[in-house]
């Protein structure tokens, strides 16, 4: 391919894939989990999601690039957190695109490529990504790098060295040094961080409740006695390999002996439900697109989603949950909660940033059971 002004590059798959492209950002070579998202915008809070962390992400809209980036100054006044953004910064290891445009929008600040540049991450374009994500959806989510030309010999060497994504911890890397407070309401929930997104923090100082972020590593008891409610987030990683090195398990009990309403969000659905004795099992390919369905009942929901991991629906521990919703599409369990209502969990992303608002109810619940509601 002839890319002109950028660098030749090329994306490397484990299975001896290689596909030349242009290169973008910084010119480098990254590993990471390859899977893909069917979103057809929002690309800046798809990007700035810590659950991307030790992940490279292919698009499947073949244009990206076209509204630029905004910028973090546009903030959400009442959690004083940026509106466009899900993190501090770009959390995907990687990025496989079609065709890289042009940015022309009122809000755009810089082009995609400034903003990778700035940041240090690569990207790569000029990739038929619609038979990459064939390949991943017959085949599964596979290892991957994107490389330069010179490094292309090397790259593949390591590749097949590297540690896979089930392998890592990348919590450690996307949590928060100390603790976080956001709002300034009548009731305190805290939100346990395993890489949590800006924008659940937000829909839930929209309701007039202040968060106190606590970084998964951190010890719990001390925050409880002046909890309201408890939020477990999403965040990156094996879930098995997350529950145990940070001592869910404790955590989960101590919350539940404290009695307080409990929302699970995605990695937290997931841990929840390891909890009380479900066992998790690794997708095919996930997941991931603000276009998916699932269904309570017979009402239908279209929902933000990011996950390659799932709880078994014939372990559920069905004498202290129940089914809640499902996935039309697969019979994924997509969410459980309790019989007095005081548990939720859903394995979507109610906050839905980017995507649809479909399910933003599910904190209004939250905020009735923790007493913001009368």
């Amino acid at each position: 391919m002839d890319c002109e002004e950028y660098e030749k590059g090329y994306l490397i798959l484990e299975d001896g894939t290689e596909l030349e492209g242009c290169l973008f950002g910084k010119p480098q070579t990254s590993f990471g989990e390859v899977v893909f998202t069917t979103t057809m915008n929002g690309y800046p809070e798809s990007l700035t999601d810590p659950s991307y962390k030790g992940q490279i992400l292919v698009f499947t809209h073949p244009m990206v690039g076209n509204y630029g980036v905004p910028s973090p100054k546009i903030i959400h006044e009442p959690s004083g957190l940026p509106l466009h953004y899900e993190s501090d910064g770009i959390k995907v290891e990687g990025f496989v695109i079609s065709w890289l445009t042009k940015p022309n929008h009122w809000a755009s600040v810089e082009s995609l490529e400034k903003w990778f540049e700035r940041e240090g991450k690569v990207g790569i374009w000029g990739i038929d990504t619609r038979m990459v994500v064939k390949k991943l959806r017959e085949n599964g989510v596979m290892m991957g790098a994107i490389t330069t030309d010179t490094e292309r010999e090397a790259a593949k060497e390591r590749l097949a060295q590297v540690p896979r994504y089930d392998q890592r911890d990348f919590v450690e890397s996307v949590v928060p040094k100390k603790e976080l407070v956001y709002g300034n309401g009548r009731k305190n929930v805290i939100v346990i961080d395993c890489g949590i997104k800006y924008g659940i923090i937000r829909e839930l100082v929209e309701r007039g409740l202040t968060v106190t972020r606590v970084p998964c590593n951190e010890d719990l008891d001390k925050f409880l006695g002046q909890a309201s409610g408890v939020v477990f987030g999403n965040g990156p990683g094996n879930p098995t390999l997350i529950y145990e090195k940070y001592g869910f398990e404790k955590k989960i009990e101590a919350v539940i002996e404290y009695g307080l309403p409990i929302l699970a969000i995605c990695l937290g659905h997931q841990l929840l439900n390891m909890y009380f004795g479900s066992k998790i099992y690794k997708m095919k390919y996930g997941h991931r697109g603000v276009n998916k369905p699932v269904k309570d009942g017979e009402k239908c929901f279209i929902v933000s989603e990011n996950h390659g991991f799932a709880v078994d629906p014939k372990t559920l521990n069905r004498t202290k949950l129940e089914p809640w919703f499902f996935n039309p599409d697969d019979g994924t369990l997509e969410g459980v909660r309790s019989k007095d209502r005081k548990i939720l969990s859903v394995q979507f992303h109610p906050e839905s940033s980017p995507g649809p608002h479909d399910t933003r109810w599910i904190f209004d619940l939250f905020a009735k059971n923790v007493g913001m509601v009368e």
